[in-house]
């Protein structure tokens, strides 16, 4: 009975309630959050909170609330920003770096040849949330000349595939905007 009191309580804490219109009123089994972190921020807020959750799609949705001091308020939906795989190896997970910017990994370490990574590095800059970076790397599993990686600033638009070093035109997106399928094209596997 305590076990299903907690479970209901947890629940009721995920309860993801758009109050500025972003998307309808969601509430997400407590089973299936995968990640949350809560982070201070400079500037018109002072903290967010990123919730990373398995839409039972293979995928993960991310949310992200933020505090003005007023309370939390949805900033953030983005569905199907990650890739997810059914085991273990094809987990997504987020951390906060020490400059308070969002990390978003997803992976596929754990089947067939073609394995690879994958980093969103999310900045809050000029009051949105963006997603400022974009590295992969990748390999084949059965031919070690078949690997590479790919790093972005899609701030700056600078980058570097494979020790090359690149500009591109795509710029960095609103969070909101990104899907696990979205890539600047420069970083395509060779």
């Amino acid at each position: 009975m305590k076990c299903l009191a907690l479970r209901s309580v947890a629940i009721a804490g995920f309860v993801l309630a758009a109050n500025t219109g972003l998307a309808q009123e969601a509430t997400v089994d407590v089973s299936a959050v995968s990640g949350m972190v809560v982070a201070p921020v400079d500037g018109d807020i002072y903290r967010y909170k990123a919730v990373l959750v398995d839409n039972r799609n293979g995928g993960d949705d991310l949310y992200i609330f933020t505090d003005s001091g007023d309370g939390w308020q949805q900033a953030v939906y983005a569905r199907d920003i990650a890739w997810r795989g059914g085991m273990y190896g094809q987990e997504p997970w987020i951390e906060v770096t020490q400059s308070g910017s969002l990390k978003l990994y997803s992976e596929n370490s754990s089947i067939g040849r073609g394995r690879w990574e994958q980093i969103l590095t999310i900045a809050y800059r000029d009051n949105v949330f963006k997603v400022a970076g974009y590295t992969i790397s990748y390999y084949d599993t059965l031919d070690p000349d078949a690997a590479g990686q790919c790093d972005v600033n899609l701030l700056t638009g600078n980058g570097v595939h494979n020790d090359k070093k690149f500009k591109t035109n795509f710029k960095a997106l609103p969070v909101a905007e990104w899907t696990m399928d979205t890539r600047p094209a420069e970083c395509a596997q060779d």
